[in-house]
């Protein structure tokens, strides 16, 4: 960043980084509405801890949203720039094959071809591994912020997304990002989305565009419209 009369101003780069995502919405958003009748019948059977199904739809809805913003679409395995072997929006092949395995199975893929690129997979396989990694994102970041649903879904997002990023729930970067869950739940959005933008975690090259995207949900509070 550079500064300018006090103002914090970023970088013609970050400029066309942040503009870079705003061309690829569309295209990322339509994994979204392909998942929307998916998210749906899931959540009719598992609203926990969700108040309703509404409510359940949106939260889930919104991190399948940001993901597939944040991650590049394959329909076929690929080496992820993360250092796994990955399908779809960044659905890791390598973390915990076992629960990946079920999880290919409930759609009728067989994980061992789907893992040595034997097969491709349509839009609705993606928005339904999309689903899966959303659920996920919430489950592994509920336990690493205990106030994580008193926050609402868009915020929700942004830290589902982060720890999405992180993997395992053990490797979510909770002391770097302290600040930024501070702010969010004193509703302070603007200060959150400056907290974050100073973390180890928006740092990081393979973080930088997911990064100021994710500043973007968090400038824009919970009130967040397209």
């Amino acid at each position: 960043m550079i500064r300018l009369k006090g103002e914090a101003v970023r970088t013609s780069g970050s400029k066309m980084a942040r503009f870079s995502v705003k061309l690829i919405m569309l295209v990322a958003l339509s994994a979204v509405v392909l998942s929307a009748p998916v998210i749906s019948a899931r959540c009719h059977h598992r609203r926990e801890p969700y108040r309703s199904k509404a409510e359940c739809v949106d939260c889930v809805g919104s991190v399948a949203e940001l993901l597939a913003q944040n991650e590049d679409r394959h329909h076929t395995v690929y080496n992820h720039r993360g250092g796994f072997r990955a399908i779809g929006c960044g659905y890791n092949l390598d973390d915990n094959p076992d629960e990946r395995r079920k999880e290919l199975e409930a759609i009728q893929l067989d994980y061992d071809k789907v893992y040595d690129g034997e097969i491709r997979l349509d839009n609705m396989q993606i928005s339904e591994l999309l689903v899966f990694d959303a659920w996920r994102a919430l489950d592994r970041t509920r336990q690493n912020i205990k106030r994580l649903d008193n926050f609402c879904c868009q915020m929700r997002a942004i830290f589902a997304d982060i720890q999405h990023t992180a993997g395992s729930t053990d490797r979510f970067p909770r002391d770097d990002i302290n600040e930024v869950i501070e702010k969010v739940d004193s509703k302070d959005f603007k200060e959150a989305a400056k907290e974050l933008e100073k973390t180890d975690w928006c740092s990081k090259s393979r973080h930088k565009i997911r990064c100021y995207n994710n500043i973007d949900y968090l400038e824009q509070g919970c009130g967040r419209t397209e």
